[in-house]
Protein backbone atom coordinates (compact mmCIF):
# COMPACT_ATOMS: atom_id res chain seq x y z
CA UNK A 1 0.00 0.00 0.00
CA UNK A 2 3.08 2.60 0.99
CA UNK A 3 4.37 2.04 -2.57
CA UNK A 4 1.12 2.97 -4.30
CA UNK A 5 1.05 5.91 -2.31
CA UNK A 6 4.43 7.42 -2.66
CA UNK A 7 4.43 7.54 -6.04
CA UNK A 8 0.53 8.57 -5.90
CA UNK A 9 2.21 11.78 -3.76
CA UNK A 10 4.96 12.21 -6.28
CA UNK A 11 3.11 12.72 -9.20
CA UNK A 12 0.53 15.21 -7.54
CA UNK A 13 3.53 16.91 -6.90
CA UNK A 14 4.99 17.35 -9.38
CA UNK A 15 1.33 18.25 -11.22
CA UNK A 16 1.44 21.13 -9.06
CA UNK A 17 4.69 22.14 -9.46
CA UNK A 18 4.50 21.83 -13.57
CA UNK A 19 0.95 23.88 -13.00
CA UNK A 20 3.05 26.39 -11.00
CA UNK A 21 6.08 26.16 -14.02
CA UNK A 22 2.80 27.50 -16.05
CA UNK A 23 1.51 30.14 -14.19
CA UNK A 24 4.66 31.92 -13.52
CA UNK A 25 5.44 31.69 -17.01
CA UNK A 26 2.26 33.09 -17.98
CA UNK A 27 2.80 36.04 -15.95
CA UNK A 28 6.76 36.74 -17.20
CA UNK A 29 4.69 36.51 -20.49
CA UNK A 30 1.99 39.37 -20.02
CA UNK A 31 4.95 41.16 -17.90
CA UNK A 32 7.21 41.07 -21.37
CA UNK A 33 4.48 42.09 -23.34
CA UNK A 34 3.55 44.94 -21.42
CA UNK A 35 7.10 46.64 -21.48
CA UNK A 36 6.90 45.99 -25.16
CA UNK A 37 3.45 48.05 -25.43
CA UNK A 38 5.59 50.67 -23.06
CA UNK A 39 8.40 50.23 -25.60
CA UNK A 40 5.88 51.22 -28.65
CA UNK A 41 4.00 54.15 -26.59
CA UNK A 42 7.69 55.46 -26.50
CA UNK A 43 8.52 55.34 -30.28
CA UNK A 44 5.18 57.19 -31.07
CA UNK A 45 5.51 59.60 -28.55
CA UNK A 46 8.98 60.35 -29.78
CA UNK A 47 7.34 60.95 -33.52
CA UNK A 48 4.80 63.32 -32.03
CA UNK A 49 6.88 65.20 -29.77
CA UNK A 50 8.60 66.39 -32.35
CA UNK A 51 6.24 68.40 -33.18
CA UNK A 52 4.50 68.61 -30.22
CA UNK A 53 3.70 72.76 -29.53
CA UNK A 54 5.04 74.16 -26.15
CA UNK A 55 2.15 75.01 -24.66
CA UNK A 56 0.68 71.61 -25.00
CA UNK A 57 4.07 69.90 -23.07
CA UNK A 58 3.07 72.47 -20.33
CA UNK A 59 -0.87 70.90 -20.26
CA UNK A 60 0.53 67.48 -19.78
CA UNK A 61 3.71 68.46 -17.12
CA UNK A 62 1.79 67.00 -14.03
CA UNK A 63 1.49 63.82 -16.08
CA UNK A 64 4.22 62.92 -17.77
CA UNK A 65 7.29 65.69 -16.20
CA UNK A 66 7.37 67.80 -19.72
CA UNK A 67 9.45 70.79 -17.67
CA UNK A 68 12.86 70.63 -18.68
CA UNK A 69 13.75 73.83 -16.62
CA UNK A 70 11.90 72.65 -13.11
CA UNK A 71 14.17 69.76 -12.18
CA UNK A 72 17.19 72.72 -12.79
CA UNK A 73 15.57 75.82 -10.90
CA UNK A 74 13.65 73.72 -8.22
CA UNK A 75 15.19 72.25 -5.40
CA UNK A 76 15.23 68.44 -4.79
CA UNK A 77 12.16 68.28 -2.90
CA UNK A 78 10.27 70.01 -5.73
CA UNK A 79 11.87 67.40 -8.30
CA UNK A 80 11.07 64.24 -5.97
CA UNK A 81 7.21 65.70 -5.46
CA UNK A 82 6.40 65.99 -9.48
CA UNK A 83 7.73 62.83 -10.19
CA UNK A 84 5.97 61.16 -7.21
CA UNK A 85 2.79 62.77 -8.46
CA UNK A 86 3.49 61.59 -11.50
CA UNK A 87 3.70 58.10 -10.62
CA UNK A 88 0.95 57.70 -7.71
CA UNK A 89 -1.34 59.12 -11.11
CA UNK A 90 -0.68 56.27 -12.98
CA UNK A 91 -0.60 53.90 -9.90
CA UNK A 92 -3.65 55.15 -8.56
CA UNK A 93 -5.58 54.34 -12.44
CA UNK A 94 -3.94 50.81 -12.05
CA UNK A 95 -5.22 49.84 -8.79
CA UNK A 96 -8.92 51.33 -9.73
CA UNK A 97 -8.97 48.97 -12.48
CA UNK A 98 -7.88 46.29 -10.72
CA UNK A 99 -10.71 46.50 -8.43
CA UNK A 100 -13.26 46.55 -11.07
CA UNK A 101 -14.69 43.79 -13.23
CA UNK A 102 -14.22 45.65 -16.46
CA UNK A 103 -10.95 47.01 -15.47
CA UNK A 104 -8.90 44.02 -17.02
CA UNK A 105 -9.78 45.65 -20.11
CA UNK A 106 -8.61 49.40 -20.27
CA UNK A 107 -6.05 48.71 -17.82
CA UNK A 108 -3.71 47.27 -20.81
CA UNK A 109 -3.39 50.36 -22.53
CA UNK A 110 -1.58 51.89 -19.35
CA UNK A 111 1.99 50.93 -20.11
CA UNK A 112 1.27 52.38 -24.09
CA UNK A 113 0.58 55.57 -22.23
CA UNK A 114 3.70 55.71 -19.91
CA UNK A 115 5.34 54.71 -22.53
CA UNK A 116 3.92 57.41 -24.78
CA UNK A 117 4.78 60.43 -22.33
CA UNK A 118 8.64 59.80 -21.89
CA UNK A 119 8.76 59.28 -26.27
CA UNK A 120 6.98 62.88 -26.04
CA UNK A 121 9.59 64.42 -23.64
CA UNK A 122 12.73 62.85 -25.81
CA UNK A 123 10.65 63.93 -29.17
CA UNK A 124 10.43 67.33 -27.76
CA UNK A 125 13.67 67.70 -26.17
CA UNK A 126 15.57 66.68 -29.71
CA UNK A 127 13.26 69.08 -31.30
CA UNK A 128 14.19 71.93 -28.95
CA UNK A 129 17.50 71.40 -27.85
CA UNK A 130 19.39 69.09 -30.57
CA UNK A 131 21.67 66.72 -29.18
CA UNK A 132 21.61 68.81 -25.55
CA UNK A 133 18.35 67.41 -25.59
CA UNK A 134 18.72 63.73 -25.98
CA UNK A 135 21.34 63.85 -23.50
CA UNK A 136 19.47 65.05 -20.89
CA UNK A 137 17.13 62.57 -21.32
CA UNK A 138 19.45 60.01 -21.35
CA UNK A 139 21.47 60.93 -18.12
CA UNK A 140 18.78 62.94 -15.83
CA UNK A 141 15.09 61.68 -17.08
CA UNK A 142 16.33 57.87 -18.51
CA UNK A 143 17.46 56.12 -14.76
CA UNK A 144 14.31 56.95 -13.36
CA UNK A 145 11.77 56.43 -16.23
CA UNK A 146 13.21 52.74 -16.19
CA UNK A 147 12.59 51.84 -12.91
CA UNK A 148 8.74 53.49 -12.91
CA UNK A 149 8.14 51.47 -16.33
CA UNK A 150 8.93 47.96 -14.44
CA UNK A 151 6.94 49.22 -11.47
CA UNK A 152 4.00 50.58 -13.67
CA UNK A 153 4.39 47.38 -15.85
CA UNK A 154 4.14 45.16 -12.51
CA UNK A 155 1.31 47.05 -11.46
CA UNK A 156 -0.34 46.59 -14.51
CA UNK A 157 -0.03 43.01 -14.87
CA UNK A 158 -1.04 42.64 -11.01
CA UNK A 159 -4.39 44.96 -11.85
CA UNK A 160 -5.11 42.10 -14.90
CA UNK A 161 -5.33 39.44 -12.98
CA UNK A 162 -7.24 40.94 -10.12
CA UNK A 163 -9.64 42.38 -12.35
CA UNK A 164 -10.32 38.94 -13.91
CA UNK A 165 -10.71 37.60 -10.51
CA UNK A 166 -13.75 40.48 -10.02
CA UNK A 167 -15.04 39.06 -13.03
CA UNK A 168 -15.14 35.65 -12.24
CA UNK A 169 -17.43 36.54 -9.03
CA UNK A 170 -20.58 36.89 -11.73
CA UNK A 171 -19.89 33.47 -13.11
CA UNK A 172 -21.91 30.67 -11.38
CA UNK A 173 -18.65 28.41 -10.49
CA UNK A 174 -16.85 31.51 -8.98
CA UNK A 175 -14.74 31.06 -5.73
CA UNK A 176 -15.79 34.12 -3.41
CA UNK A 177 -12.78 33.05 -0.80
CA UNK A 178 -10.56 32.81 -3.58
CA UNK A 179 -11.12 36.19 -5.39
CA UNK A 180 -11.61 38.08 -1.75
CA UNK A 181 -8.15 36.31 -1.07
CA UNK A 182 -6.76 37.34 -4.43
CA UNK A 183 -7.89 41.36 -3.91
CA UNK A 184 -6.10 41.58 -0.27
CA UNK A 185 -3.06 40.39 -1.78
CA UNK A 186 -3.65 42.81 -4.56
CA UNK A 187 -4.29 45.92 -1.94
CA UNK A 188 -0.71 44.46 -0.30
CA UNK A 189 1.14 44.59 -3.43
CA UNK A 190 0.03 47.90 -4.92
CA UNK A 191 1.16 49.14 -1.06
CA UNK A 192 4.59 47.72 -1.93
CA UNK A 193 4.24 49.02 -5.95
CA UNK A 194 4.06 52.17 -4.22
CA UNK A 195 6.91 52.35 -2.01
CA UNK A 196 9.29 51.43 -5.18
CA UNK A 197 7.18 54.13 -6.93
CA UNK A 198 8.61 56.50 -4.52
CA UNK A 199 12.15 55.23 -4.64
CA UNK A 200 12.20 55.55 -9.14
CA UNK A 201 11.42 59.34 -7.24
CA UNK A 202 14.01 58.97 -5.66
CA UNK A 203 16.21 58.17 -8.35
CA UNK A 204 14.80 60.54 -10.83
CA UNK A 205 16.14 63.33 -7.87
CA UNK A 206 18.84 62.41 -7.26
CA UNK A 207 19.90 62.28 -11.15
CA UNK A 208 18.17 65.88 -11.34
CA UNK A 209 20.81 66.95 -8.55
CA UNK A 210 23.77 65.38 -9.79
CA UNK A 211 23.68 66.13 -13.48
CA UNK A 212 20.90 69.21 -13.85
CA UNK A 213 24.14 71.60 -13.47
CA UNK A 214 25.57 70.15 -17.16
CA UNK A 215 22.38 71.76 -19.06
CA UNK A 216 21.39 75.28 -19.60
CA UNK A 217 17.79 75.30 -21.59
Amino acid sequence: MIRNIIPAIRLRHETNQIAADGRNWKRSAVWILLLLSMLTGAVVGAVSGRSADTQIMKDLDIIFLTNFRMRADNGAFAVFSASFASNFIFLFTVFLAGTSMWGFMPVLFVPFIKGYGYGLIMGHAYSEYSLSGILYNLIIVLPGAIFSAFVISTAVREAFSCSAAVFRLFRKKSDIEDSAAKMHGFVLYMLWLLFLAAAASGVDMLCSLMFSWLFDF
